[in-house]
């Protein structure tokens, strides 16, 4: 036997076992078809008219990818592997699409004439068809879960995003409320609270005010350093204290 002739035939055997794969597979994606055609039926109104609009947009997915394989010019620069995937999408589909029907059976009569193989009934070694088989599932699972997480992430982005943008509109000042640390709210308190009591329970209630305002680490910074100034200062000395601290005007 030629080397030539042993290139041929490893070729038409990596062929056989190609169709047969393709087969295997668009078997099990045909199955799950007939379960979505189920789910679709047993599913409220809604439901199933969203399912609907997904299967038919997969079953156009799919006539589009088998479109060419009438024509002529198409057969004559196919390679394996693109006989392999349309032989395996008209498989899927010819039990639900009169023209993924017609397509398998142009792939069939041109895979016979041209190749000399039953896509029925290919010859190929059982079991590198059954490895070739899961290895091309583990593939499709790999590629969905990665999909998914990416679907995820997007959605991920999408609510963290909204969140913010939620979160920015709560921090905008109104057109008659000013914020609530602003020192605009602060002086409208102070000029409310003039004529309402003394002078020192006016200033005791315009700290608390501000205290309350104030963020978690500036606060802290804030009380430490009134400590040491409290320990400094006389007792006659808290109204100039408070008017430097900005509570008076």
């Amino acid at each position: 036997m030629s080397e030539a002739d042993g290139m041929e035939d490893a070729v038409d055997g990596a062929m056989r076992t190609g169709l047969m794969v393709a087969s295997r597979i668009g078997e099990q994606l045909a199955r799950m078809r007939e379960q979505e055609q189920r789910t679709i039926a047993a599913a409220e109104e809604q439901r199933a008219r969203e399912l609907q609009e997904r299967f038919d947009a997969q079953r156009a997915a799919a006539r589009a990818q088998l479109a060419p394989v009438g024509r002529e010019d198409w057969w004559d620069k196919a390679t394996p592997e693109m006989i392999e995937r349309v032989h395996e999408t008209a498989t899927a589909w010819r039990a639900y699409d009169p023209e993924a029907a017609r397509a398998a059976e142009k792939i069939s009569e041109q895979v016979q004439s041209r190749y000399g193989i039953d896509v029925n009934n290919t010859g190929a070694d059982e079991a590198s068809v059954s490895a070739a088989v899961a290895r091309a599932l583990q593939a499709r699972l790999e590629a969905e879960s990665e999909w998914a997480k990416a679907s995820a992430a997007r959605t991920d982005e999408i609510v963290a995003g909204a969140a913010i943008a939620g979160a920015n509109r709560q921090d905008r000042v109104d057109r008659s409320e000013p914020a609530w640390d602003a020192a605009e709210r602060r002086q409208q308190l102070a000029e409310s609270l003039e004529d309402k009591g003394d002078r020192e329970s006016v200033n005791s209630r315009l700290l608390a005010d501000k205290h309350q305002g104030t963020p978690a680490t500036a606060a802290v910074a804030q009380k430490s350093l009134l400590a040491k100034t409290s320990k400094m200062a006389k007792p006659g000395d808290n109204r100039r204290i408070l008017q430097r601290g900005g509570l008076e005007r």
